[in-house]
């Protein structure tokens, strides 16, 4: 399987420890010559080290010849690597760059800051940097089932909370508690399948999914976990845009998306604190003040004030202006003209509490997860989106009874349910 392509950022390209280069690699040979030039302090007498350090130089340089400036960046927390379970072993991978390091191939580069490692450059002199550019291959692997992170924002990209993971106190609690219900699901997955159109295609896929958290650490140094969203591990979903999404196929049957409507200002309407009466409309986007504006980008700005952007703002934020997509949408809209419609139809969304938004996907993770497990216990395969069921479409009101009854469990109100699409 070849290697997805990693996005270059300025701070170099990360050395992923499962890459690898293939035997029918052109430069492979190559390769393997600068690698027999390294002079290493304990020599590799098995062939397994020697076979995981090999991997490990390629894995780096790849990076170096990835990366404009040749920067490279790669995993060098042994903890990190007992979580993770990195194909590439962190022996192997941290022997290999003290190697390449005392030999001046590769120097360290920048100044590490919190929660990242230390970037190293190509010298001038590095034969590294003559290498042509080259394909990479991925060793077998997938990411644990339940993740801990740290940030609050683009979570899937936020540093891991290893030293957390690494607890052995939180270990066990994770193990105890957050594993077993991410892997009954799982488990119950297995009994399915799956036809996926990823790029319009049919793709045969085994669905398992990975449960993020994120923590926001008490005053006593007790982890408190929020966020929660479930997201594909060994599979992608494929887009809605093209119509890929709507020829999924599950048990060989067509399907149907079941959404919940304005799921988190619903839940928002709840909230013991804050709580509001919502109008009874068929468009909670589209309501009073509302009405006129672009529904897409309303929908956006709810979802990023739940999320704890101020509607006191002057202008679009950043997050808005750098998305191509949402650009293109505030085209010619004025900030102030959402801020002011939403502030005046939904009141409430201005006392929004601090990390509110996250409190608010793990209600609506958990609410998920019971839905699918509602549909799996009756023998019928689903997918989920953050707070929708993909289903088939002979199974929809199954789906939206597994809705319901995820809401009412948690103690929430008969949301508001409608079919996005259905393939038959």
């Amino acid at each position: 399987m070849t290697a997805k392509p990693v996005y270059e950022k300025t701070e170099g390209t990360f050395a992923v420890p499962r890459y690898f280069i293939h035997e029918s690699s052109p430069v492979y040979k190559e390769a393997q010559k600068l690698f027999k030039r390294i002079k290493w302090a304990s020599p590799h007498a098995r062939a397994d080290a020697r076979m995981n350090r090999f991997n490990a130089f390629t894995s780096l340089l790849w990076a170096v010849t990835t990366d404009k400036n040749f920067v490279v960046h790669t995993d060098l927390n042994s903890s990190s690597y007992n979580i993770r379970k990195w194909p590439i072993p962190y022996r192997a991978m941290s022997e290999t760059v003290k190697a390449l390091e005392a030999m001046g191939w590769l120097k360290h580069h920048g100044v590490r800051t919190k929660n990242r490692q230390i970037r190293y450059r190509a010298s001038g002199q590095s034969p590294m940097r003559k290498m042509p550019s080259f394909k990479v291959y991925e060793l077998p692997w997938n990411p644990p089932v339940v993740q801990i992170r740290l940030g609050r924002t683009d979570l899937l990209q936020a540093p891991w909370d290893i030293e957390l993971m690494a607890n052995p106190k939180w270990k066990g609690w994770i193990k105890e508690d957050l594993l077993p219900p991410m892997e009954e699901l799982n488990d119950k997955l297995l009994g399915h399948e799956f036809v996926l159109f990823p790029y319009g295609k049919s793709d045969d896929v085994q669905v398992q999914y990975r449960r993020i958290f994120t923590n926001l650490p008490q005053a006593d140094g007790q982890p408190r976990l929020t966020h929660g969203r479930i997201y594909p591990s060994t599979f992608n979903i494929p887009s809605k845009t093209n119509g890929w999404r709507q020829k999924t196929l599950i048990d060989g049957n067509p399907t149907s998306e079941i959404d919940v409507h304005a799921s988190g200002l619903r839940l928002l309407a709840e909230d013991e604190q804050i709580g509001f009466d919502l109008p009874d409309t068929e468009d909670l986007y589209t309501y009073g003040q509302l009405s006129g504006l672009d529904r897409k980008l309303t929908k956006k700005v709810v979802q990023a004030v739940i999320n704890r952007v101020s509607l006191d703002r002057q202008s679009w934020p950043k997050s808005f202006r750098d998305d191509k997509k949402t650009s293109e949408l505030i085209a010619g809209r004025d900030w102030k003209t959402y801020a002011k419609a939403i502030s005046e139809t939904y009141p409430a969304l201005s006392k929004v509490r601090k990390d509110h938004g996250m409190d608010l996907m793990l209600i609506e993770s958990d609410i998920i997860i019971r839905a699918m497990n509602y549909l799996l216990d009756k023998g019928i395969g689903c997918l989920s989106i953050h707070d929708c069921l993909i289903a088939p479409t002979d199974s929809v009101e199954d789906a939206k009874k597994a809705l319901l009854e995820a809401y009412s469990d948690k103690g929430f109100r008969p949301p508001q349910l409608a079919v996005e699409w259905s393939s038959s």
